[in-house]
């Protein structure tokens, strides 16, 4: 089951940023993350969340979001990480994903699995 990092952060845009990004990116892909969004470019639609940037990576599973974050390399990046944001923590969690079997349901929408079992995970 997939498992999300969700991060907020407050950044500055800047040569840092730009440094940190090639090098994150890097990292992430090599430990089987895929980036989804990563930018500040969005639209409030209800209560006064506005984040300055916002980054969602998709993993195979929480436990490797777990242990992405808890690598060597991704603590090394993290102090230049809080370079670029004047020292302020990220807001991040890691989130399990929803199941999808073969036919494209849930188990809460009687998803079945190519033998016709109800599929719970």
């Amino acid at each position: 089951m997939p498992g999300y990092f969700v991060i907020e952060l407050d950044v500055e845009d800047g040569p840092s940023l730009a440094e940190y990004e090639r090098e994150v990116t890097e990292h992430v892909v090599a430990a089987g993350g895929k980036f989804l969004v990563r930018g500040n470019d969005f639209q409030p639609i209800e209560g006064d969340w506005n984040p300055k940037r916002i980054i969602i990576i998709e993993f195979p599973s929480v436990e490797d979001v777990v242990k992405y974050y808890n690598s060597e390399p991704n603590q090394r990046l993290k102090k230049k990480r809080l370079a670029g944001t004047v020292g302020k923590p990220a807001k991040a969690i890691a989130i399990k994903g929803v199941s999808y079997g073969p036919d494209g349901k849930t188990p809460a929408e009687g998803g079945l699995d190519e033998t016709g079992a109800v599929i719970w995970r």
